[in-house]
C-alpha cells in the first residue's frame, strides 16, 4: 500500500531512492495520454482504428514518463555514488527531480550530476529509435514505429531543453559548476546561473505569449507555466544557497528550544486547542508520555480533525507518531534540519539525545536567526 503525504504518493523504491509522484503528475499525464491517442497519432497515422490509438497512445506515455524516471534516477544513481546522497525523486506537473541533501561537495561533482542526466536521455533517445528502425526494417505495424520514434523524438528534446544554460535545469547546473570551478565562489556562481534562469524563463514567457496571438493557445500556455515555474525555482535555489552559507557551521543545538512544552496523549484535541494553541500561540507541540516522546501534534493534525469530534478524540489519536523523518540529532547542522523538515513536510522536529528528547527545533526559530544575521551583516543606512 503506498504511502502518501500532502499531494504526494510515494510508489516504490529503486537502489534505496524513493520514488513518488505529486499529484499533479496526473494531469500532465492524462493530458499527454489524450493529445497523443485522440490528437497526434491519428493525425500523423491516419487508417487505424480507435483503440489501436488509444493501447499506443497508452504505450508511448507510460515510456515517456519512464524515460524521465530514467533521467532522474541517473542523476540520482551517480550522486549516491560521489556520496553527495539522494534518497527521493518526485515526478510532477513539470517532469521530475531528484532531491539532493544539501549542495554539491564541489564544482567537480555538480559538472558530473548535472551532466549524467541529459546524457540519460540521449542514450534512450538512441535506443528507441534503434528499436523504431528494427521494426520498420522488419515490416512490423506502423504504428508501433511511430511509438518509438516518437519516443526517440522526445527524449532528445527533453535532452536539449534541460541543456539550457539557466539554473536549475542541467544545463544550468552545467554553468554554475563552470563559474564555481573558476571563481571558488559557490553563492556568487549561483546567483548568475540563477539570473540567466530567470532570463530563459521570461524567454519562455515572452514565446508562450506569441504563440496564444498566433492561435495556439494550449502550447502558448503551457510554455508561460514553464517559464513561471523555472523563475521561481532559480529564485528559490539561489536563496537557499544563501540561507545554507549564512547558516554556516550553526547546529540544531544551538538553535532548539531546550524542554519544550509537551502535550499528554490523554490530552482531548479541544483541551489541547483551549489550553496550548491558543494560549501559549505555538503551531505545534511535542507529545510526551512519562518522559518520553511518542509524537507531534501540529495545527494540521488538529485542522484535520472535525471541529465535532475534538472533545472526544485524545492527542494520541490524531498526532504524527514518532519516526526518524521528524527527529534530529543535537549536533546535526541545522541546514539537515531544514531538509529535513522540507521532505517530511513539517515545520519542526524532535531533538533527539539517545532516544531521550531534549528540544525542539522549529522553521520559524530558524527563519528569525537567519532574517536577524542578515539584518546585522546588512550596512547601515546613511543619515
Amino acid at each position: 500500500m503506498p504511502a502518501s503525504r500532502r499531494g504526494v504518493v510515494e510508489l516504490f523504491k529503486v537502489a534505496g531512492v524513493q520514488v513518488e509522484v505529486d499529484f499533479s503528475w496526473i494531469i500532465v499525464f492524462v493530458l499527454i495520454y489524450w493529445s497523443l491517442s485522440a490528437g497526434y497519432f491519428p493525425l500523423q497515422y491516419p487508417g487505424h482504428t480507435t483503440g489501436e490509438y488509444w493501447l499506443v497512445g497508452l504505450a508511448a506515455t507510460i515510456l515517456f514518463f519512464a524515460s524521465v524516471l530514467g533521467h532522474e534516477l541517473s542523476h540520482a544513481a551517480l550522486a549516491n555514488w560521489l556520496g553527495e546522497g539522494v534518497d527521493r525523486i518526485t515526478l510532477f506537473i513539470f517532469g521530475g527531480m531528484a532531491h539532493l541533501s544539501g549542495e554539491p561537495k564541489s564544482a567537480a561533482n555538480e559538472l558530473k550530476i548535472a551532466a549524467v542526466g541529459p546524457l540519460s536521455s540521449i542514450v534512450f533517445a538512441a535506443f528507441f529509435w534503434l528499436i523504431g528502425a528494427m521494426i520498420g526494417s522488419a515490416g512490423g505495424p506502423t504504428l508501433w514505429t511511430a511509438v518509438f520514434r516518437y519516443l526517440a523524438f522526445i527524449n532528445l528534446a527533453l535532452a536539449v531543453f534541460n541543456l539550457l544554460p539557466g539554473f536549475p535545469l542541467d544545463g544550468g547546473r552545467l554553468l554554475r559548476a563552470f563559474l564555481w570551478q573558476r571563481s571558488g565562489n559557490l553563492r556568487r556562481a549561483t546567483a548568475r546561473a540563477a539570473d540567466w534562469g530567470t532570463g530563459i524563463a521570461w524567454a519562455l514567457i515572452g514565446l508562450g505569449t506569441l504563440e496564444i496571438f498566433a492561435g495556439g493557445l494550449i502550447g502558448g500556455l503551457w510554455l508561460i507555466f514553464i517559464g513561471l515555474f523555472l523563475r521561481g525555482a532559480a529564485t528559490t535555489s539561489y536563496q537557499s544557497v544563501v540561507v545554507e552559507q549564512m547558516l554556516g557551521q550553526i547546529r540544531v543545538a544551538d538553535l532548539m528550544i531546550p524542554n519544550p512544552v509537551s502535550l499528554a496523549p490523554d490530552l482531548s484535541v479541544s483541551d489541547a486547542v483551549e489550553k496550548f494553541f491558543l494560549h501559549y500561540g505555538y503551531a505545534g507541540f511535542p507529545v510526551v508520555s512519562d518522559g518520553r516522546a511518542l509524537g507531534i501534534l501540529s495545527l494540521g493534525q488538529v485542522r484535520d480533525c472535525p471541529p465535532g469530534e475534538r472533545a472526544s478524540k485524545a492527542v494520541g489519536d490524531v498526532m504524527l507518531p514518532i519516526a526518524p523523518n521528524i527527529t534530529i540529532a543535537p549536533d546535526a547542522p541545522i541546514s539537515d534540519a531544514l531538509h529535513r523538515m522540507a521532505e517530511a513536510d513539517v515545520g519542526r522536529l524532535l531533538v533527539m539525545d539517545n532516544r531521550r528528547m531534549i528540544g525542539l527545533i522549529t522553521r520559524s526559530a530558524i527563519a528569525r536567526f537567519v532574517q536577524l544575521k542578515a539584518q546585522l551583516a546588512a550596512p547601515a543606512p546613511s543619515a
